[in-house]
């Protein structure tokens, strides 16, 4: 799938003295309760064009009386285009495509929420990934002769594909869920039902380049 993308990159890049790659390192936060470390390989493919490929995995989870077992990873993929209209400028845009895995396990007693009304369970396990696209612009800024700081910010939308296994759902409410407002931002995890929701991103990379 990449090949072309490779072999464009060492035409395009034949003499050019910068290094073709960089890995990345960036925290990053799960919700609910979870910080997660998040490493990356980025390939430049031109003077303008770069490819970064970026995977994060929990390192801890934080103090959670809700749910007995989560499990999270995400894995992502981001398009950068650097314009040569401003000379010496480090900013850029982007396309970043995440994929987010996340299950819950509550043993307990919860409610969820379902277009036919609000239900009682008696144990679910709750598989809830999610999908995100957001367009960025950011700024690689040289820290030193290799090392470089890459700071972002870009907003776009996220699909949150919800689904609630338990033994015994009971309806306690026929009442319609309030969620037609995708702004808020409400606990997606907790419809059982796929969501669309607004997605606001901002960040900073620490770089290496190889």
């Amino acid at each position: 799938m990449f090949l072309p993308a490779i072999l464009w990159g060492h035409k395009g890049l034949g003499q050019d003295s910068t290094s073709r790659f960089s890995i990345v390192f960036s925290p990053a936060l799960f919700v609910p309760v979870s910080v997660a470390a998040q490493g990356g390989l980025q390939y430049r493919m031109s003077k303008k064009w770069s490819l970064l490929a970026e995977v994060a995995i929990p390192i801890f989870y934080l103090q959670n009386d809700t749910y007995e077992e989560i499990k999270y990873r995400r894995t992502g993929v981001e398009l950068k285009y650097r314009p040569n209209k401003i000379k010496n400028s480090n900013r850029y845009f982007s396309l970043q495509t995440t994929y987010l895995f996340r299950t819950l396990v509550d043993k307990d007693e919860g409610v969820v929420r379902r277009k036919a009304g609000s239900f009682i369970y008696e144990g679910a396990t709750i598989k809830s990934p999610v999908l995100s696209n957001a367009l960025k612009i950011g700024f690689e800024t040289p820290v030193s002769k290799r090392f470089f700081a890459d700071a972002f910010i870009g907003m776009g939308l996220r699909i949150i594909f919800n689904k609630y296994q338990s033994k015994n759902f009971r309806l306690t409410s026929i009442e319609p869920p309030k969620d037609s407002f995708p702004l808020l931002p409400e606990e997606g995890w907790r419809f059982d039902y796929t969501l669309t929701r607004f997605h606001f991103t901002a960040g900073l990379r620490l770089g290496l380049r190889l």
